[in-house]
């Protein structure tokens, strides 16, 4: 047992803690790159997505209104919205979160280099104290989890301030709790490295971390802009597409 884990030690367990670490960093990149890209195309995607919205009402509209013609119905046009509103619920509500994250990444302030690598380095500090995954007290003790909670938010949110704080909070917890992080021992060590390294895998080939080879390139980032352009037009000339068939149908 003991050469067990004196192999955990020297082996698996200085891997596995970069391995987590460095899953970390690249989720809070890939958050980054979300609101970079948020930022600057933003205001053309949700364009486009309201437009897409009302195309869906429209045709749902359409369906409805030529069921009722189909049946001998005159439509019943304050009817037919009514049903198809709560239809659109999820439409609306995604739309809502497009415009909060749109004005949310517009009122974000850009971190000195200095900052964000003191932030980083007090992560990875107060990571390797108490983060679930190292140490297995963290779960068991409702403060401990709480602070870690607390951590997950300003890291995310580039508060160096709360994250110095919540340091020194960390280090007294655990002093007085007598909780000695130094002798951590994980379990099942083997597959949970394998299933962060499948975390990082999927993390670096999937949106949003991708978004960067638009991000960095000022060619891509000016085709993408004209992408959306022309998708605005698209739905913009099926909408009157179909308000051309709503008219017939209704006589206008």
């Amino acid at each position: 047992m003991a050469e067990e884990m004196i192999r955990i030690a020297l082996g698996d367990y200085p891997r596995y803690e970069e391995l987590l670490l460095r899953r970390d960093k690249l989720q809070k990149e890939a958050l980054q790159y979300y609101d970079e890209y948020i930022r600057i195309f933003g205001g053309d995607i949700i364009d486009v997505f309201e437009i897409k919205i009302d195309c869906i009402r429209l045709k749902k509209t359409i369906e409805r209104t030529q069921a009722m013609i189909n049946r001998g119905i005159d439509p019943d046009a304050e009817a037919i919205a009514g049903m198809i509103e709560s239809e659109m619920t999820s439409y609306y509500e995604q739309l809502e979160r497009l415009i909060g994250d749109h004005e949310a990444s517009l009122r974000s302030k850009v971190l000195s280099e200095y900052d964000v690598l003191k932030i980083r380095k007090i992560y990875r500090e107060i990571a390797k104290m108490i983060h679930p995954d190292i140490n297995p007290e963290t779960e068991k003790d409702q403060m401990l989890m709480e602070l870690w909670n607390r951590v997950v938010i300003a890291y995310k949110c580039n508060n160096l301030k709360d994250l110095e704080e919540l340091q020194v909070m960390i280090s007294r917890t655990l002093t007085d709790k007598g909780i000695d992080t130094s002798k951590i021992v994980v379990e099942d060590i083997e597959d949970k490295i394998r299933r962060i390294e499948e975390e990082i895998k999927t993390i670096l080939s999937t949106d949003p971390y991708n978004y960067r080879y638009v991000l960095n390139d000022p060619e891509a980032t000016a085709q993408k802009k004209e992408a959306l352009q022309e998708e605005k037009k698209q739905w913009e000339d099926y909408r009157g597409e179909l308000r051309k068939v709503l008219d017939e149908l209704t006589g206008g």
